[in-house]
């Protein structure tokens, strides 16, 4: 979009949803940036330096908030790095993470904590696919799905866990705030949306659902992060263990929460996702269903989503391999049969059939998420059998 365009287009909408439009169509062409946000405590300063380590190399500008530092450390004496400081502006907690939402212009603002080892490629990875997904989609590696309405926060849920490997794309309900990535110029997030301390990740996932944005946990190797040894002061899991009747109160008026049908649907409105959709995808969807005993989808329901995941398919282009007289309209239906809960001999069958063919064809002409299918199929057919 043109600047002149953009302008004639933003004189017809709302006043904020115009004006970051308007920044949108000024921002057009420019290199793409990042800015890390994060929070840290004074028991955590050695591994705060570590993860600025790592990440001051990936990003382009850092913001760390100190709460209750006597001192800034020597190490965040940089030219990319901000600080702020509980003295001045009060202990916010996690809260910090965004201080600086509104104080960069840069594309893309991401939010980690002060006790993870991120990996050498973090950034890059969560930009890579936050552009597959599109502006107003979040990206991020621990993430929740929970059912509606939300019971408890921790107990109750299907957690993605960041040190855990995954080969799916799974749209989830929470991202943790240590591992989150979204375009700021799309979200036009504000500092004052993220309340109560200690909530970031409730408060985070409350703004994606009043925007009508998706949240994303990305596919990932075993311990691509993991956690850093720590004490446990400040510890904001086990204060969540403890009492989260505040955190469910607000995700439950902001009803967030999942129906297998939701998740399909967030899957359906994205066409890099639904062009990606494969077993390992229908498998997350469904483990997590069971997991919270989320009703099955009636075979009749599933038409709505079959058409839309075969067009993304087709319109992707890939040159892509089944067995004789079954196609991407066969290969959907058994995905979404999985999804829907619904196991038996005909997917059984197919799953033989389709493994034999893509083993009959060079694995380098495969689309991506049909080699993701022949390995694990592959080692499916390779385990022993009880």
């Amino acid at each position: 979009m043109n600047a002149r365009k953009g302008a004639g287009v933003a004189r017809l909408l709302p006043s904020r949803v115009a004006n970051r439009l308007r920044s949108m169509v000024r921002g057009a062409g420019q290199k793409d940036t990042v800015f890390v946000g994060l929070a840290s405590i004074p028991s955590r300063v050695e591994s705060l330096e570590k993860v600025i380590k790592t990440l001051l190399v990936q990003a382009d500008e850092i913001g760390v908030y100190l709460n209750n530092y006597e001192d800034v450390p020597a190490f965040l004496k940089h030219p990319r790095i901000r600080v702020a400081r509980s003295q001045k502006h009060g202990d916010v907690r996690d809260n910090g993470k965004f201080f600086f939402v509104e104080k960069t212009k840069a594309t893309f603002y991401a939010t980690v904590d002060d006790d993870i080892a991120y990996p050498d490629n973090y950034i890059a990875e969560l930009v890579r696919f936050q552009k597959l997904l599109g502006g107003t989609q979040a990206v991020g590696v621990h993430g929740s799905v929970y059912p509606r309405p939300v019971k408890k926060l921790l107990s109750n849920r299907y957690l993605f866990h960041f040190s855990h490997a995954t080969e799916a794309l799974t749209p989830v309900d929470m991202l943790g705030t240590g591992t989150l990535l979204f375009n700021r110029r799309y979200w036009g997030l504000r500092y004052s949306e993220i309340l109560t301390p200690g909530m970031a990740d409730v408060w985070l996932a409350v703004a994606a659902a009043k925007r009508g944005f998706g949240l994303w946990s990305i596919p990932r190797t075993e311990n691509w992060m993991h956690a850093l040894e720590q004490d446990e002061e400040g510890n904001l899991f086990q204060e969540g263990k403890f009492d989260d009747s505040v955190q469910v109160a607000a995700l439950t008026e902001a009803r967030i929460g999942s129906s297998r049908e939701s998740l399909l649907e967030r899957i359906v409105r994205m066409p890099w996702a639904g062009a990606d959709f494969a077993i390992d995808s229908a498998v997350a969807l469904a483990q997590a269903a069971a997991r919270l005993s989320l009703p099955p989808i009636d075979l009749a329901r599933l038409k709505l989503y079959a058409g839309a995941i075969v067009a993304h398919k087709r319109e992707a282009k890939s040159q892509a391999v089944f067995a004789a007289e079954t196609s991407e309209v066969d290969y959907v239906d058994q995905l979404l049969k999985r999804v829907a809960g619904i196991r038996d001999a005909e997917q059984v069958n197919f799953e033989t059939a389709y493994l034999a063919a893509l083993e009959g064809v060079d694995e380098a002409a495969l689309p991506a998420y049909q080699r993701r299918d022949k390995a694990l199929l592959a080692a499916k057919a390779a385990a022993p059998t009880a």
